[in-house]
């Protein structure tokens, strides 16, 4: 699936991928490409298919290179399905007018740019390729800034089922590892583009406008903001995690008093019982009258004596 858009005439109109060789501005968006897609797109830009398939590895790490007439850009995005990251790959070229964005899953960052009303897309279009891809940018930190929110909030559920009555804790270190796990897939992803962007301000991008390029000191200053509340999440989910195992030792160690309470409880008249239950001939109480109410009595009053004494110690 893909969708191309050409600035003409101070207007945006769709066309098709041949389009991409004029030299009107020109945006063309692949989603999860065909094979014949992808083999245009191959002689467009000039790199072979696979490369192209093996920068949209989902294991590739972001970077920045020059090729014969484009700047190859790869960026890691937040997929819209899940939280996981996604590679985005760019092609973008100053000379040409073209710039070419290739992702394998739908991205809520080219989303929302393609749903920008006409006026908007004309202005920034207008102003060529590099100052669509300070936008990209811009929509891809966007995007994990939003991530990193929901993130928060699932940490503030993790935090109140610790505490929860109703049990609901039961679950929560399964769910606490696998958000930690994507904050360290954020953290790694946040830090790579980072270190692209500071590439391309670096004026490292063969084929990117210089004039537009110190506009990207910003989005490294957000990737660093974004990459400091990221860690202050994962130091909060690691502490997160370090309470609820003292709640559950502090449980444990509740419920081993209580058992312990009730056993010594039950072991009191089982003493008395085992002692005057013993087949001696001769027993001072055995022939007594009140023999049996005696035991009994002894009995009684020690476990109210026990009882007294662990409720007191807050054992039970």
């Amino acid at each position: 699936m893909f969708t191309v858009s050409v600035l003409e005439k101070c207007r945006i109109v769709k066309g098709k991928i041949e389009d991409i060789r004029r030299n009107n501005v020109s945006w063309g968006d692949f989603l999860n490409p065909t094979a014949s897609e992808l083999k245009k797109v191959s002689e467009i830009v000039g790199m072979g298919e696979t490369e192209i398939r093996e920068l949209l590895n989902s294991n590739a790490r972001p970077v920045l290179t020059n090729i014969e007439k484009y700047s190859v850009i790869l960026f890691q995005s937040p997929a819209e399905a899940e939280s996981v990251t996604m590679p985005m790959l760019v092609f973008i070229s100053k000379r040409s007018n073209d710039f070419i964005t290739i992702h394998l899953h739908e991205s809520n960052s080219i989303k929302r740019m393609l749903a920008w009303d006409e006026k908007r897309k004309v202005r920034v279009f207008s102003k060529g390729t590099t100052y669509l891809l300070y936008h990209l940018v811009d929509e891809i930190s966007a995007s994990y800034a939003a991530w990193l929110e929901l993130m928060d909030d699932k940490i503030e559920q993790l935090e109140d089922s610790i505490y929860a009555e109703d049990g609901g804790h039961k679950d929560m270190m399964r769910q606490a590892f696998e958000v930690k796990k994507k904050l360290i897939y954020f953290y790694k992803a946040l830090s790579a583009n980072r270190d692209v962007v500071s590439s391309i301000e670096k004026e490292y991008g063969a084929f990117l406008n210089k004039k537009d390029l110190s506009k990207f000191r910003l989005m490294y200053s957000d990737f660093t903001q974004l990459l400091e509340l990221t860690v202050t999440y994962r130091d909060i989910l690691t502490t997160t995690i370090e309470v609820y195992l003292s709640v559950v030792s502090n449980s444990l160690n509740v419920t081993m008093k209580k058992l312990t309470a009730w056993g010594a409880i039950i072991l009191l008249p089982s003493l008395v019982s085992g002692i005057y239950g013993m087949n001696f001939r001769y027993l001072p109480e055995a022939e007594w009258r009140y023999g049996y109410l005696f035991a009994l009595g002894i009995m009684t009053a020690m476990v109210v004596a026990a009882y007294a004494y662990f409720k007191r110690k807050e054992w039970i």
